[in-house]
C-alpha cells in the first residue's frame, strides 16, 4: 500500500473499529432486558446509534443501484440524435475494503447496453500502485467504449500522486484517458463530441477546447462539476458530466448540506449553470469515512437526445 500518513492509520482504526459491533450490539440488548429506567432507555438509543453506524459502514456501501435519467439538450443542430451512456465516478479503490468492486460496477454497467460509458475520475485513494492492473482489469468485461478522466486524488490532491501509475495502466483495461482532449464519438443515430478536462484543482485545464466551434453538440467530462464557474461566454458547451461530490457520502437531513454545502442537486442529479446543463453522478466508494449513508453506490444511466434545428 501506498505510504500513509498519521491521518489514514486513524481512518483504518475506524473501519476495524467497526467490527465491535458484533460485540457491542448483543450488550446493549443485554441491557435492554435486564434492565429498566434510564439504563434501558440508555441501552436503547445505544444501540440504535451504532446500527445505524453499523448499516452505513457494513450495509449501504455494498449496495449498487441503477438509475436512468433522460436529458434532452438544450441547443438545435444540424442534425437530431440520442444516445445511451452509462456513468460513474469516485471508486476510490485502496484504504478501505468495502469500497464496491470494479468487477461488480462493470457487470451492472454492461447490462445497461450502454452506447458509452463515462468515468468522472477519482479512481484510487491509496492505492498500491502494483494493484492497479488486476484492481480496474474488470473493466475490460464493457463492451461500450470507455472513456476516463483523473481526479484530485488521482493527481495527489491529497494523497499521492498517481497520474503517472494510472496513465500507464488503465488503458490496458480498455478504456480511454481523455484529460485535456477533444474526441469524437458516434452511434447510429448521434455524433458528438466529448471534452475530457483535468481536474479543477490541479489547474491544468485546457478551456481552450472549448472555445473551437462545433456543429454537433459538446459534452465535457471532468471530475469537479464546479469547473463551470470557470467557463466564459465564448466557450460552447452543450452538457457537463463530472462526480466529485459522492452525493454528500454521509447524508444527514439539514446538517451534510449545512456542513459542506453539498445540497440538492449541487449534490447528485441535474442541474443548469452558465446556461450549462450539469449532470453531477454521487460515485460509488468513499474517502474520510468508511461509510456511506443514505447515498449509495450508483451507476448513473443518461438518456442524451438531442434536436434538429428547423428549417426556415
Amino acid at each position: 500500500m501506498t505510504a500513509l500518513g498519521p491521518l489514514e492509520f486513524i481512518k483504518l482504526a475506524i473501519y476495524y473499529a467497526s467490527y465491535l459491533y458484533i460485540i457491542a450490539a448483543p450488550l446493549a440488548v443485554w441491557v435492554m432486558v435486564r434492565h429498566c429506567g434510564k439504563a434501558r432507555l440508555g441501552g436503547a438509543v445505544f444501540f440504535a446509534v451504532i446500527t445505524c453506524l453499523a448499516y452505513a459502514r457494513f450495509v449501504e456501501p455494498r449496495i449498487l443501484l441503477t438509475r436512468e435519467h433522460d436529458i434532452a439538450l438544450n441547443g438545435c443542430f444540424v442534425t437530431g440524435g440520442a444516445a445511451r451512456m452509462a456513468v460513474f465516478s469516485d471508486t476510490h479503490n485502496g484504504l478501505f475494503g468495502n469500497a464496491m468492486s470494479i468487477e461488480r460496477i462493470a457487470r451492472r454497467v454492461q447490462a445497461t447496453h450502454a452506447d458509452f460509458v463515462l468515468i468522472a475520475g477519482d479512481f484510487v485513494y491509496f492505492l498500491d500502485p502494483a494493484r492497479i492492473e488486476e484492481t480496474f482489469a474488470a473493466i475490460t468485461q464493457i463492451k461500450a467504449p470507455v472513456f476516463a478522466v483523473l481526479g484530485n486524488h488521482d493527481l495527489g490532491l491529497p494523497g499521492p500522486d498517481m497520474r503517472k501509475a494510472l496513465a500507464a495502466t488503465l488503458p490496458m483495461a480498455g478504456l480511454q484517458l481523455i484529460d485535456n482532449r477533444a474526441v469524437k464519438i458516434s452511434n447510429e443515430v448521434s455524433a458528438m463530441e466529448l471534452v475530457g478536462l483535468s481536474d479543477q484543482w490541479d489547474e491544468q485545464q485546457d478551456l481552450s477546447l472549448l472555445e473551437k466551434p462545433v456543429s454537433a453538440p459538446r459534452l465535457v467530462l471532468t471530475h469537479n462539476p464546479n469547473s463551470v464557474r470557470d467557463f466564459t461566454a465564448d466557450m460552447s458547451v452543450d452538457f457537463l458530466i463530472g462526480g466529485h461530490t459522492h452525493g454528500g457520502q454521509i447524508q444527514l437531513p439539514f446538517v451534510t448540506c449545512w456542513l459542506t454545502g453539498v445540497c440538492g442537486d449541487v449534490a447528485y442529479g441535474v442541474r443548469e449553470a452558465k446556461g450549462v446543463q450539469i449532470f453531477t453522478t454521487s460515485g460509488t466508494g468513499m474517502v474520510g469515512l468508511p461509510m456511506r449513508f443514505r447515498v449509495p453506490p450508483r451507476i448513473d444511466v443518461l438518456n442524451v437526445s438531442y434536436k434538429a434545428c428547423a428549417a426556415e
